[in-house]
């Protein structure tokens, strides 16, 4: 059977973006065994930019077109297999491809390049090259289009050295990069994290006078934005004005964007003003970033003026944008604010979302309003909205923090009655109350029952347990704790380590907290700065002040600086064996390595000199305690006042 050749249009009328694109769901269905109305359908509706309203109905179509007699003209397939790759379906259109091969249509330069494309869409970029291959094979002009796909399947591979070496191959042999090149030059670069490199490539184009437009610019500007980079993106936007290249909306959304997350609030409304005056107008994600700016930085009153001035400008603000209001006001405390704005929001026909109750729900909870918080959870379910692991588990923790473990399980309870499986979040969260209220026996079975759904604890589920355990003075089981933690591939955290040598010092088993700490120092764990404090602290309540002082000496040489609660435990200890005078030493080093005391440590050390009856110089502290601001204590009055008391007898005697 001999082949039918297919001519279809050049392949630069297949876009490279589905925006702007029209859905056919406004148009009656055809006859579809009509064959002229099946093709005006088709002519009508899909030659600008127009798809299917679904996979299905395309399908449909190809079927009846392949049944039509004659078999329509190259152009009407070409604009339903465009229609069907501006949907994003590139399986089907390569599946209806090789339909087309199955009745001996022969391959020409479009269907090739529609299927380079589509494989390139696909992460295929090896079949995209085979395509190319074929398309040299068989003789076909290798246009700017196929290339430009070919680099753009390159980029979403990963493979961004082939994309360049391709770009340079184009300059050298051709065709020539066109814009739209250009573009997915710096898309795929700044999508692989090289911005730098994207931005220095323009500046190489523009030197050239190669056409580069609004598009790759807008690429570049959003990631520098993206990175901080803000004074970098506005001057590259000043370039691009002078330049002449019109900035879209896209690319003042990003600036302004960034400028938002930045603070810099000013700046930001002064680029608002100038796109409306150069009649770009603001749409939706221009004011919500504006809006999440000013209530972040508290200023409600201005965050719903904006507000109003959205809805005046007929842009009506949208769940997320609400959401971002009620989550600055809770943020400040201002949860009659956020309640109110919630009901304008219902009012307004615009339904919170479950993060918006979320907000809401752990707001209330954190100011123990948990009867608020609960009448909000039934609100949701009302509405229609059901409540997420992260809502039960902030209303849970309300509970825990208020130390109502028997409500705290009764919302679990009702959570996994509803149909809502709980996460470890949960579980930490129950675990975490229950240890609180020392009750390990009922966290360790949470824990039990947490590994039988099938969920893997974290860091924080052992962490909460070892201290939990600790607290009790249940050594042994917070020690199998660690143990089973690190066969699970969890690495041991500050807090664990701290938490633990905390339960051992305070067993005095300081000789076992010992060995622990070198045990984390040879695995190339560097204890921070509390660690060692909980351990200095410990040598010094057994007794050991010498051993606490000798590693309080070796503190620099193991990366470590001490702090003033490093100084005040170790002087505690000392003032307590009366060995004042080296407590005068230390403070005085503690000064010169810009340490500066705090009234825990005059404190400290005038309590050391007065039961030492050094008067005189407990004395002096007094006056420099009182000179740097600081206040005695209950004791140091108490002693201070006997001090006084005493000095009084012993003059009027």
């Amino acid at each position: 059977m001999k082949r039918t050749s297919l001519h279809l249009p050049h392949p630069s009328s297949l876009p490279f973006s589905s925006r702007g694109r029209r859905r056919l769901c406004s148009i009656p269905d055809p006859n579809w065994d009509d064959r002229n109305q099946l093709l005006s359908y088709v002519r009508k509706n899909c030659r600008a930019g127009g798809v299917f309203t679904s996979v299905g109905d395309a399908m449909r179509c190809f079927v009846k077109m392949m049944k039509a007699n004659p078999l329509p003209s190259s152009e009407d397939f070409c604009l339903l297999l465009g229609a069907t790759v501006r949907m994003k379906q590139y399986s089907t259109a390569i599946g209806l491809i090789q339909q087309l091969h199955s009745f001996w249509i022969e391959d020409n330069h479009v269907l090739l390049t529609i299927s380079l494309n589509c494989f390139c869409r696909l992460r295929r970029v090896d079949l995209g090259l085979s395509i190319l291959g074929r398309i040299l094979k068989l003789g076909f002009h290798i246009d700017v289009v196929a290339l430009s796909t070919l680099i753009d399947g390159l980029f979403i591979k990963g493979k961004t050295d082939q994309a360049l070496r391709l770009l340079d191959d184009m300059g050298r042999n051709g065709p020539e990069p066109n814009e739209t090149t250009y573009a997915i030059i710096v898309k795929g670069l700044c999508r692989a994290g090289d911005t730098r490199l994207a931005l220095e490539l323009l500046q190489d184009w523009d030197e050239r006078s190669y056409s580069v437009n609004s598009f790759a610019y807008s690429i570049i500007i959003d990631s520098l934005c993206k990175k901080g980079l803000i004074t970098e993106a506005l001057r590259l936007h000043e370039i691009m004005s002078r330049k002449g290249i019109q900035p879209n909306v896209v690319t003042y959304n990003s600036l302004i964007h960034g400028l938002c997350i930045e603070g810099q609030m000013e700046e930001a409304l002064v680029l608002l003003k100038e796109m409306t005056s150069r009649g770009i107008q603001p749409d939706i994600f221009s004011y919500s970033s504006m809006v999440h700016c000013l209530c972040n930085q508290g200023q409600w009153n201005d965050a719903t003026v904006l507000l109003e001035k959205m809805r005046k400008e007929g842009i009506e603000p949208n769940v997320f944008t609400y959401t971002s209001v009620v989550q600055g006001f809770c943020n400040f405390g201002k949860l009659k604010e956020g309640r109110r704005l919630t009901n304008h929001m219902l009012r307004s026909k615009t339904t919170p979302n479950v993060r918006t109750f979320s907000i809401l729900v752990d707001a209330h909870c954190k100011q123990g309003m948990l009867m608020e918080a609960e009448a909000i959870v039934d609100q949701m379910i009302q509405l229609g909205e059901m409540p997420a692991s992260f809502t039960y588990s902030t209303l849970m923790n309300g509970y825990c923090l208020q130390n109502r473990m028997n409500d705290a399980m009764e919302v679990f309870n009702l959570m996994v009655e509803r149909g809502c499986s709980p996460d470890v979040v949960c579980y930490n969260t129950l675990i975490n109350g229950y240890c609180g209220a020392k009750r390990v026996d009922k966290a360790k079975m949470l824990f039990g029952d947490m590994l039988q759904r099938g969920l893997i604890p974290d860091v924080i589920t052992y962490g909460t347990l070892v201290n939990g355990f600790c607290q009790i003075g249940n050594l042994q089981v917070a020690e199998e704790l660690i143990y089973e933690m690190e066969s699970r591939g969890l690495s041991l955290d500050h807090y664990i380590l701290s938490t633990f040598l905390d339960g051992l010092c305070k067993v005095q088993q300081i000789d076992k907290a010992i060995t622990l700490l070198r045990k984390m120092e040879d695995s190339k764990f560097v204890p921070n700065i509390v660690t060692y404090n909980i351990l200095i602290n410990g040598m010094c309540n057994a007794g050991k002040v010498d051993d606490a002082k000798g590693l309080f000496n070796c503190l620099r040489a193991r990366g470590s600086q001490p702090d003033v609660q490093t100084y005040n435990t170790l002087m505690h200890g000392l003032c307590k064996g009366g060995r004042t005078e080296e407590v005068y030493q230390l403070l005085k080093g503690m000064k010169g390595n810009g340490c500066f005391p705090d009234g825990v440590t005059y404190n400290t050390i005038i309590h050391g000199l007065l039961r030492n009856n050094e008067s005189t110089r407990a004395a002096q502290l007094v006056d420099e305690m009182v000179e740097r601001g600081f206040s005695a204590d209950i004791l140091t009055t108490e002693l201070w006042v006997k001090y006084l008391v005493t000095k009084e007898t012993t003059s009027s005697s």
